[in-house]
């Protein structure tokens, strides 16, 4: 029952797409209007990288985002990730808005679904806080627009067996049409397993200049991770705004 309602997520989510930047987090998305990203990243352990060490190849990471929204105060959607050979998840999220803090937005969300480790899918929980400021500033004569966003999350996998807190920090800067920065720095700390951070700075480059704003978007960034072992990665992207 639980790996038919793993695979049905994944049908579902599939044929969304096409699938773009998501103001996730603390945002919500209008009513009727949606956001996905499909993103791929290949590591390889730094030691190897150097020459140190023969060390081994980093499973592949593949991730699947959307979001819709379906009410002003509602959005809903699903969060898929697949290492190979490693682990996997499968969730359906809710996020509501909280108050605002002066120009500062804050939701919370709920997802439920399933994990996988050891090919066993067993119940999954996560519990999400957002913060999401955006920013408009005048530096040396040019308008420059951009967004922060804080999550902080707790999560709680194998029947609550395993549990892990989350803190990503993400900014970005707007540049419709145009190249844009983006930096993302992801932690997370479960417990009898070590502190795990990755920084990821990127590229956000629009595929089709005839959708201005909501062209689709092509992400390219270099990731550097550190758990037990360091490594360095490629992430790849596909944004898509529906």
């Amino acid at each position: 029952m639980q790996q038919w309602f793993a695979r049905l997520l994944a049908i579902a989510c599939l044929s969304v797409m096409p699938l773009t930047p998501a103001t996730a987090g603390a945002w919500l998305q209008k009513p009727g209007e949606g956001f996905a990203a499909t993103s791929l990243t290949l590591r390889q352990d730094l030691a190897a990288l150097k020459g140190l060490s023969v060390g081994q190849r980093i499973p592949a990471e593949l991730g699947y985002y959307g979001e819709y929204g379906l009410h002003t105060r509602w959005t809903v959607g699903v969060d898929l990730n697949v290492s190979r050979g490693s682990s996997a998840h499968a969730l359906l999220f809710v996020r509501h808005p909280l108050p605002r803090l002066g120009r500062a937005r804050t939701a919370v969300e709920v997802a439920l679904g399933l994990n996988q480790t050891s090919e066993i899918w067993t119940p999954m929980q996560r519990l999400t806080l957002s913060y999401g400021r955006s920013f408009d500033m005048r530096l040396r004569d040019r308008d420059i627009s951009g967004w922060v966003a804080l999550d902080l999350g707790h999560e709680w996998r194998s029947k609550g067996l395993e549990q892990t807190w989350k803190l990503d920090a993400t900014f970005g800067l707007n540049r419709p049409g145009k190249l844009a920065p983006l930096l993302q720095v992801e932690t997370s700390k479960t417990a009898g397993a070590s502190f795990s951070v990755a920084v990821t700075p990127s590229l956000r480059m629009p595929l089709a200049r005839r959708f201005g704003k909501d062209a689709p978007e092509l992400v390219i960034g270099l990731q550097h991770k550190r758990t037990e072992t360091r490594s360095l990665g490629i992430k790849l992207a596909i944004w898509h705004r529906f």
